[in-house]
């Protein structure tokens, strides 16, 4: 399942029409673990790039690439740009959607994004195989991904997908943590069919094409799921071994934040103010996302749920724990997602927020 993601500059530099590449993603094809190469494409050798390349200085308007279409998870950043609290500190930031959900880590180590909404074990892996970023701030302060099939499968429990389909969205930390996960339940890498299908998990559930979904989230897709009376069965990631985590944080180049301190600060503190709006507007955060375009359309109601359920984990402090932190990198060392165990204040720092603010 170990897929090497970074992509070249000639692809990321055709993104941000209206964001980071626009929504879509839908219609990965799915490949058995047997049949998958491992080979480096010479896109994926662009790595190599990103030594020793200058740090420019952040543009007047500031990209800043999600992880996904808007939603509960990132609505903090829509409100603080409607509400106007970027441009009470000088900025002016514009947000987009990545084709698909691998992007995010590369599209920020080549320049084409500022700052980017991504997990924290996949800033892990980025930085891993050399991204040069560093995780500024904590967007979502707990684990939402979750393993969900529907109850009419008749799936019990884990060790029933073996022999299964389990569509994913394709963010590469998803395939190591889902591979981790089986290994417990005696399910080997080829007992399984993984399919990346990007934002399509709900659909794809709903037209019994994947057995299962891991990697969506249960204050999401579990909320959609409900919704629509699809009676989803959900196992979040900390009933499956798996240690606490920020699901969403924000992350940026470490040579450009070490340059021009003053802007994430400023990012950051605005944002909190955003967090701060979606508590006590939720209805207002609910109507900007029926306001955005996404694949799979989703009822008032649904919206609501999300928005409730989310609430709780957005963070108030974008402080990251560092004995949490400390701990996920562990873990994710032992299960083999990473070669290295690096520093975690190196990677995940709380510098960039200010004292009274943690």
């Amino acid at each position: 399942m170990r897929q090497k993601f970074f992509l070249t500059a000639l692809i990321v530099a055709c993104v941000f029409i209206g964001g980071c590449g626009g929504s879509g993603g839908a219609g990965s094809t799915a490949t058995p673990k047997s049949t998958r190469t491992s080979a480096q494409t010479p896109a994926e050798k662009t790595i190599s790039l990103y030594a020793g390349e200058p740090s420019p200085t952040f543009p007047e308007s500031l990209s800043v690439c999600l992880d996904g279409e808007m939603s509960a998870a990132n609505i903090a950043i829509y409100m603080a740009e409607k509400k106007g609290y970027f441009a009470d500190v000088g900025l002016k930031v514009g947000t987009g959607i990545p084709i698909n959900p691998r992007r995010p880590v590369p599209y920020t180590s080549v320049y084409t994004s500022d700052i980017a909404v991504t997990q924290q074990p996949q800033a892990a892996i980025g930085k891993g195989k050399g991204a040069p970023i560093v995780a500024v701030g904590s967007l979502v302060s707990q684990p939402t991904a979750a393993m969900i099939w529907l109850k009419k499968s008749g799936i019990q429990g884990i060790a029933d997908l073996r022999n299964k389909t389990i569509a994913i969205p394709g963010v590469p930390y998803q395939e190591e943590m889902l591979e981790s996960i089986l290994a417990r339940a005696g399910i080997k890498p080829d007992e399984v069919r993984v399919k990346r299908v990007g934002y399509r998990l709900v659909p794809t559930l709903l037209e019994g094409d994947a057995d299962a979904s891991f990697g969506g989230s249960w204050n999401i897709e579990g909320a959609l799921l409900r919704e629509r009376g699809a009676k989803p069965v959900i196992k979040r990631v900390q009933e499956l071994g798996v240690p606490s985590y920020d699901e969403d944080v924000l992350i940026t180049r470490a040579d450009r934040v070490a340059r021009e301190p003053w802007v994430i600060r400023k990012f950051m503190s605005a944002l909190r103010r955003g967090v701060a709006a979606v508590r006590r507007d939720p209805e207002y955060a609910v109507k900007l996302i029926e306001s955005s375009t996404h694949e799979f359309i989703s009822s008032k109601r649904a919206n609501r749920a999300q928005v409730r359920a989310t609430l709780p984990l957005l963070s108030s402090t974008a402080y990251f724990d560092p004995a949490r932190s400390r701990k996920l990198l562990t873990w994710m060392h032992g299960q083999g997602m990473i070669q290295q165990e690096p520093p975690s204040s190196q990677l995940f720092t709380n510098q960039y927020l200010t004292p009274d603010k943690q």
